[in-house]
């Protein structure tokens, strides 16, 4: 999948667009832009989504803008497993946010995207002050001469899918039902840079991961995750700690902290021994996908007791990670 951020007039052919911010990703979008897919190898066009950075409730209101689900660099792989061709990414500005739904249908729709199609899901809203819905798209496809599809909402578990609903959820720890409504478990991704080393006293080097601003971690605590690295090619059992290390006096803010269980064998390491894997994953790219909440974040009277403490974590990460499969929409 190609992605791209300057878009022109005339850059892309003929196209069928799923629009929207598809934040997280999950159940919902996935099939708004399944159907754009659908629809574009129906009339013979690029599949394409438009999407949009910042998120437009960082302009909008930003003392009220949400924890980001999907970072742009995460959701354009999630949106690369749909099947879509080029994801097309629109800066939020006020110019953008200014333009009635008729002018970012004709400016951005039709001429930058060249859109014969244009797919939305049911809750979509565009245009200056959230004027425009699926209703008005579906009018101006009929009087522009482009086709507009309107996909109906999704539920899992008798519940609507919204981002707003897996924001809830993740913000509660309840990682494994935020799942079911994404269709692939939470991930968390950033590079690895040099943190205390204190894990390799524990007995547990870590990979400390710097996150991207604005996204939503899930409760500060420990979880069972597979973590995948930049240019390998297998998922990696792992126990991560979201939070901010209170045996040893708290960090200002949380952070996100991987040990592989497999770390020697998984990066390629020459000699067996974390010790002598872990340094090839300083300035790496790796992304956690979040399986399982496995407790709380709490302080421990001593560093013996927290490395107890790491042992019985792992083995239960280990027994969880061995007997879970993915969710069902990936």
């Amino acid at each position: 999948m190609k992605a791209l951020h300057d878009i022109r007039p005339g850059q892309l052919s003929p196209t069928c667009v799923a629009v929207g911010v598809f934040d997280g990703v999950h159940v919902g979008h996935r099939a708004v832009l399944r159907e754009a897919v659908a629809q574009a190898a129906r009339v013979g066009v690029t599949a394409a989504a438009l999407t949009f950075d910042p998120h437009p409730e960082r302009l909008l209101r930003p003392k009220h803008a949400p924890g980001l689900l999907t970072t742009i660099v995460e959701r354009a792989a999630l949106i690369a497993e749909t099947g879509i061709e080029v994801l097309l990414v629109a800066c939020f500005d006020r110019a953008l946010a200014s333009q009635t739904p008729e002018e970012f249908v004709r400016c951005v729709l039709l001429k930058q995207l060249g859109a014969r199609c244009v797919v939305a899901g049911e809750g979509f809203v565009f245009g200056r002050g959230g004027r425009g819905d699926i209703h008005t798209l579906l009018e101006l496809g009929q009087r522009l001469g482009f086709r507009a599809v309107a996909v109906k909402r999704v539920a899992v578990e008798g519940v609507t899918v919204s981002s707003t609903q897996v924001r809830q959820l993740i913000a509660a720890g309840e990682v494994e039902r935020a799942a079911r409504f994404l269709g692939h478990h939470y991930i968390i991704s950033g590079r690895v840079v040099r943190g205390a080393r204190r894990g390799r006293s524990l007995g547990a080097p870590t990979a400390n991961v710097c996150v991207e601003e604005y996204k939503l971690l899930p409760p500060n605590g420990v979880y069972a995750v597979k973590v995948r690295i930049e240019q390998e090619p297998a998922l990696l059992p792992a126990v991560a700690n979201i939070g901010v290390r209170p045996t040893f006096g708290g960090d200002a803010s949380p952070c996100v902290e991987a040990h592989l269980l497999d770390v020697a064998a998984s990066v390629g390491a020459r000699h067996a021994g974390a010790r002598h894997a872990l340094p090839l994953l300083y300035d790496r790219a790796v992304t956690l996908e979040v399986v399982a909440r496995l407790r709380e974040e709490r302080a421990f009277p001593d560093a013996q007791a927290l490395s107890q403490q790491i042992q019985r974590d792992i083995t239960a990460a280990r027994e969880i990670l061995a007997d879970r499969r993915p969710p069902h929409d990936r």
